[in-house]
């Protein structure tokens, strides 16, 4: 059973809360809903609607956001930046733009956007090098094969030595498309402002957000981005909202990560797992304010945890990051456990199902280092739950 379950599930009891003290509403309100979603299904919008709804229900007007923006040194902004980063997938006509264009950058003319960096020298247009970088492998190991050379390494090796050995009047002929590449002026400026592309991976913050920061305040936007986890892990926390908390600590995981300070980055993937085996989910305090509500809350942590039959898992991703920590420190199999039981000890969380060493034996038998232990961290767990109900 996935505990991410309680944590999807814990809005449903807030409902299950309402629906008993209000039952007649909630029926006539669910009818509601069930006529809208019927008459949605069969509306068909006339393609002369869609502009219309768009310009109503979308983002920003990209002139609006370009207003409180500043540009980079060379004079771009987010939008023109993160094209930069996408030129080289695209041709100089006849391109097919993702969504993301228009709902993340308000980009509504993405060809307009290439031409223009085209025409200020950012990009130009690549030799039968840049067409190659587009086939797949097994296309260039069929032009390989046909010169009887080897077919085995890199693909830029495949490359490389289809360019030493083939015909190139005869390649430029065959794959004709060229497409964009970067001009030094481009790769300068994209080395210059890394926050762009790092946040399109990640989606911790909105580009634009970033960029107005780093204008205020002129700090490395990694340093911003920091502040920024710390500032929602406490208004998560402040609201008991206890499943986007656990989510932010894990965003700040990842990042701890990727400046390879696994310490601390530890600490807070112990956080999440605890987290993620209290019971806790968002909106918390609501549950706190009526005993009726509290209840539910135990109900529903005993059919969660403790009724399928199965003992607890975790989300495989947090065993693998999990594994991928232990693998860094240079601890033996005792040394590395007793840091784990540690570790959780210094984590204290309010009305939890599984205590700090309950928490440190699941994860610790997920790897194979207790197994043994693991039935009984579960029943002692389920013993206290089942007390705390009664009560």
């Amino acid at each position: 059973m996935g505990l991410f379950d309680f944590l999807k599930k814990n809005s449903a009891v807030q409902t299950s809360l309402k629906s008993r003290q209000n039952e007649t509403k909630i029926q006539t309100c669910t009818k509601e809903v069930q006529k809208l979603s019927c008459s949605q299904k069969e509306v068909i919008i006339p393609r002369a609607q869609i502009k219309n709804t768009v310009e109503i229900e979308g983002p920003p007007l990209l002139s609006d956001l370009i207003k409180t923006a500043t540009p980079s040194r060379q004079g771009l902004y987010p939008h023109e930046i993160m094209m930069l980063e996408y030129a080289p997938c695209f041709k100089k006509s006849n391109n097919t733009f993702q969504q993301f264009w228009y709902y993340q950058y308000s980009v509504t003319e993405p060809q307009s956007l290439l031409e223009s960096l085209y025409n200020r020298g950012f990009i130009e247009v690549g030799d039968l090098q840049s067409a190659l970088d587009k086939l797949k492998i097994s296309e260039i190991k069929d032009e390989l094969k046909l010169l009887n050379l080897k077919v085995t390494g890199k693909k830029e090796e495949l490359i490389n030595r289809l360019f030493e050995n083939g015909d190139v009047d005869y390649l430029n002929k065959k794959y004709k498309e060229r497409y964009f590449v970067l001009t030094p002026k481009g790769e300068q400026e994209l080395k210059e402002n890394k926050y762009i592309s790092y946040l399109h991976r990640n989606r911790y913050m909105s580009v634009w957000e970033m960029n107005e920061k780093i204008a205020q305040t002129h700090y490395p936007y990694r340093d911003i981005l920091w502040g920024y986890f710390n500032e929602q892990s406490d208004k998560h926390f402040q609201n008991c909202d206890f499943g986007l908390y656990r989510n932010i600590r894990l965003n700040m995981h990842d990042f701890l990560c990727e400046e390879e300070k696994y310490k601390p980055a530890f600490h807070l993937l112990a956080e999440v797992i605890s987290y993620d085996l209290s019971g806790l989910g968002n909106g918390y305090k609501f549950i706190l304010d009526n005993k009726i509500e509290k209840d539910i809350c135990l109900e529903s942590r005993l059919v969660n945890f403790f009724t399928s039959g199965d003992e607890v898992t975790l989300p495989p991703g947090i065993i693998k990051c999990f594994e991928s920590l232990k693998a860094k420190f240079d601890l033996s199999d005792d040394e590395f456990i007793s840091y784990v039981y540690k570790e959780f000890s210094e984590i204290h969380i309010y009305d939890r199902v599984f205590n700090a060493d309950e928490c440190a034996n699941i994860i610790l038998s997920e790897i194979g280092l207790e197994k043994c232990k693991i039935k009984d961290s579960y029943k002692v767990a389920e013993q206290r739950i089942r007390k705390m109900s009664v009560l």
